[in-house]
This record gives structure tokens, sequence and C-alpha cells, in this order.
């Protein structure tokens, strides 16, 4: 009995070790994308919430595991473009944006709202071909709107809004569409 006791105990040890080293991933992906953000964009006090609020979540997600785990870092993915898109489009046009914190700007918003879109449609649809669907998209939209708030949040209250509108918005396009497809 001893030595079954004991493997059991380095099996369980084992599954341990992984579930934390998965939580640490997570809070190294939030960590990293919380420099890029204060590299791309203006931080305030919201920065700082939402990048904890990120790495809070990936760490939960990432160490309970299975379609949560999945969709998690789906939803990061998902929530780069958003994170990047507002930062690019001032680059390209006006080089960077200096009244952010004050009003953000119309273009800005709508950058927020259609990349936070075609982020929730690309979730949406994802979260239809895992085999735990509503589990993978709790994960998914979790973090693919606080990565993207991590960008579009630094605009105001607006970016933020247009950030959880288009994943609403894009997630349920992309469930009913990806419904119609599975019935024809």
């Amino acid at each position: 009995m001893a030595r079954s006791d004991l493997a059991l105990r380095r099996v369980r040890s084992a599954y341990e070790r992984a579930h934390v080293t998965s939580a640490l991933r997570g809070i190294a992906l939030a960590v990293t994308l919380t420099i890029a953000a204060i590299a791309l964009h203006r931080t305030t006090d919201a920065t700082w919430l939402v990048a904890s609020g990120l790495a809070a979540t990936l760490a939960t997600l990432a160490w309970r595991g299975g379609p949560l785990r999945r969709g998690a870092f789906a939803g990061v993915l998902a929530g780069i473009p958003v994170f990047i898109a507002p930062a690019l489009y001032f680059v390209f046009t006006r080089g960077h944006c200096p009244d952010c914190h004050v009003t953000p700007s119309l273009t800005c918003m709508v950058v927020c709202v259609g990349t936070s879109s075609v982020a929730g449609l690309l979730v949406g649809n994802a979260a239809t071909r895992d085999a735990s669907p509503r589990g993978f998209a709790a994960g998914a939209v979790a973090t693919a709107l606080l990565t993207g708030l991590l960008g579009c949040g630094t605009t105001g209250i607006a970016g933020a809004v247009g950030v959880v509108l288009g994943l609403i918005a894009g997630g349920v396009t992309g469930w009913v569409t990806a419904d119609r497809t599975a019935r024809a």
C-alpha cells in the first residue's frame, strides 16, 4: 500500500505542478501585454486595473484547464488586433493621439468597434467548433475583452464601450452564423 500511496502523491503533484505552470504562463502573457500597452498607448489608472484583471483572469482560467484554458488563450489572440488597431491607426495618420485621456476621437472609437466586432465574430465562430462551446466562449470573451480594453480602454470610456459592444455583437453573430451552417 505504501508504494501506491507514494505513486498517487507523485501523480497528484505532477498534475498540480502542470496547472500552476500554466497559470504562471498566463501571468507572464499578461505582463508582456502590459509592457506592450505601456509602449503603445497612453497609460491611465484604468490601464493598471485592466492589466491586473487580465493577469488574474488568465492565471485563473489557465490553472482551471480544459475549455476555459483553450478559450482564454484563443481570446488573447482574438484581442490582439483590438489591442494594436488604435496605435496603428494613429501611427499611420497622425503619429500619436495626445488627447486620448481628454476626448477619444470618433475614428478611434470606430476602429475599436470595428476590430472588436471582427474579434467577437472569430471568438463566436471558434467557440462553436470546440468540444465545450460554452466554456470556450466564456474564457475567450473574457480575455479578448480584457486584452482589447488594455489597448482601446486608454481612449476612454467610449473606447471601452466600443470593445464591449463589438465583442457582444460579433460573438452573437458568430454563434448565429455557425448555428445556421450546422443545420444546413
